[in-house]
């Protein structure tokens, strides 16, 4: 992987953590980095960080237009992205889990009948 791929997946993967879970816990942002790999993995959503991300309606991204980004929070999702992708810091803490949503929202109806995998703090992954 070149540099400016590795850059791009980055910055692809923080903004996704970023919009979803930024003010949760570490296991909640694990949890979300976590399937967003494993979306890539399954091709269902595309083969790069950046297609799954941008899939249409799969995730909140970081808009600075929208919303005004807290810079050193940004960061530190980029650097615990980093950390956990090309560093391997950080286990894997949903298995293979496809989907998530937190626990004060009904899950979208075509999850039901979806085996929960684990139950994170606030966040549900299936």
């Amino acid at each position: 992987m070149d540099i400016h791929n590795l850059e791009l997946d980055i910055a692809c993967y923080s903004s996704a953590v970023y919009a979803e879970v930024n003010t949760r816990t570490l296991e909640e942002k694990l949890g979300v980095i976590n399937v967003i790999r494993n979306r890539v993995k399954s091709g269902r959503w595309g083969h790069s960080v950046c297609s799954v991300v941008y899939a249409s309606g799969q995730f909140a991204v970081q808009d600075e237009r929208q919303y005004p980004v807290d810079k050193k929070a940004y960061l530190k999702t980029k650097l615990l992205v980093l950390d956990t992708v090309v560093f391997k810091k950080y286990a894997n803490p949903v298995a293979n889990s496809l989907y998530f949503h937190d626990d004060s929202i009904s899950p979208k109806k075509e999850w039901f009948g979806r085996k929960k995998i684990i139950h994170i703090k606030r966040m549900v992954f299936y």
